[in-house]
């Protein structure tokens, strides 16, 4: 019998692992198939999926009546449509009365089809769809395995989704040859019909990279990137078109706990579970030292709130460099992601976020107009109506 976990979680999911039909040069996560043998189908079985199912639902503290399931990869199309059936069949089973179960699934999209298509709408998935903008900039860093274009099969998955009124969110990966088109990627993501995008600064780690060349970005290029989009949405988007991370800044200024994970004070409760049953601490900490146990061997909701896990999320916290704890920009920020934090301050103190003074840019060219958009919000109008409080603020 599984043990509800004392607060809730999410768990993200990779039925496949690390397969993918693409082949982005500074994907974080293909490398994870050398832990397996050559030739490894590398899929989630269907009993392994029940499990994931009953003990995922079970493992939520039992006030809770919502609960997302999250699907990623690699690629997660690769397990097959008959897979997913199987999975929303299952959540039917298990869930409690009352319950409210959503599923959310990181694609591609180039192997959508209607099938596929009218799956997701009968069953209410929310799809995001990797689109690195234009079609040179996608295919620049997102070939597909055997060296070919992909972008003409993502706009033919994007418009599959729109024909059928899926619903849909871009992901946009930020790294050091693209970072000086901000203006011209986020108008493009608006012109494909995106109303909410996410951008995902392109950092890479020495055990995640596959190539010779680093595709980081710079500081410099990622505060350059930020302020370029952000001076393009302020114009008319305010309220219409929602950037995560812009967003998510507005919330914190107005009181509400981060909803990026990378920007909250402390983590912990984003685990990931592989397609072998393997469970993480962090999809972006699928080492081994951060292995937690197996689904078939462990409770969930034990592991989810055992002393390792929340050590894991604290540590964020406690390990924030002095310079960041007494920055102005600290609750905006909260030091990134600690993979992230590859830098030392000026007092050559290690843990500095390596996109620190990127962030800082930002912050100091855009809080005017978020204050403006907080005094807005304080009076009872909508954010968009910011310009009549710019001159009262700035």
């Amino acid at each position: 019998m599984t043990i509800p976990s004392p607060h809730p979680f999410h768990l993200l999911v990779k039925p496949v692992g690390s397969k993918c039909n693409l082949d982005c040069h500074y994907c974080y996560y293909l490398r994870k198939e050398e832990r397996y043998q050559p030739g490894a189908t590398m899929q989630m079985s269907e009993a392994m999926l029940e499990t994931y199912v009953q003990q995922y639902i079970a493992a939520q503290p039992k006030h809770i009546t919502f609960v997302d399931f999250s699907w990623q990869g690699g690629e997660p199309a690769l397990r097959g449509l008959e897979f997913y059936e199987k999975a929303v069949e299952l959540q039917r089973k298990y869930a409690r009365p009352g319950m409210t179960v959503t599923n959310t699934f990181q694609s591609n999209g180039t192997l959508i089809n209607e099938r596929w298509a009218q799956f997701f709408k009968k069953n209410n998935f929310l799809i995001g769809l990797s689109i690195d903008g234009d079609e040179l900039n996608h295919n620049n860093g997102r070939p597909d395995s055997k060296g070919n274009e992909s972008y003409s099969r993502v706009l033919r998955g994007l418009e599959l989704l729109k024909k059928h009124g899926v619903q849909f969110n871009t992901l946009t990966v930020v790294h050091n040859d693209n970072a000086h088109l901000g203006k011209q990627t986020y108008q493009k993501l608006k012109e494909l019909g995106s109303s909410v995008i996410q951008f995902q600064p392109c950092v890479e780690h020495p055990l995640d990279q596959r190539g010779e060349k680093d595709w980081s970005l710079t500081p410099h290029q990622w505060g350059h990137f930020l302020c370029d989009v952000f001076d393009e949405w302020r114009k008319e988007d305010v309220g219409k078109v929602y950037v995560q991370f812009f967003e998510n800044t507005l919330g914190i200024l107005a009181g509400q706990p981060s909803q990026m994970c990378f920007h909250a004070e402390t983590c912990g409760q984003q685990m990931m579970l592989e397609h072998d049953g393997s469970l993480y601490s962090c999809d972006h900490y699928s080492y081994e030292d951060h292995n937690v146990g197996d689904i078939d061997a462990v409770d969930l909701g034990a592991v989810a709130s055992s002393q390792t896990q929340v050590n894991f999320g604290t540590n964020k916290w406690r390990s924030l460099p002095k310079q960041c704890r007494e920055c102005h920009f600290r609750p905006m920020c909260n030091g990134g992601c600690p993979k992230e934090r590859t830098a030392m301050t000026a007092d050559l103190e290690p843990g500095l976020n390596h996109l620190c003074m990127g962030y800082k840019k930002f912050f100091l060219h855009s809080m005017p107009y978020f204050a403006a958009m907080l005094e807005a919000l304080k009076q009872g109008h909508p954010a968009s109506v910011y310009p009549m409080f710019v001159q009262r603020v700035s």
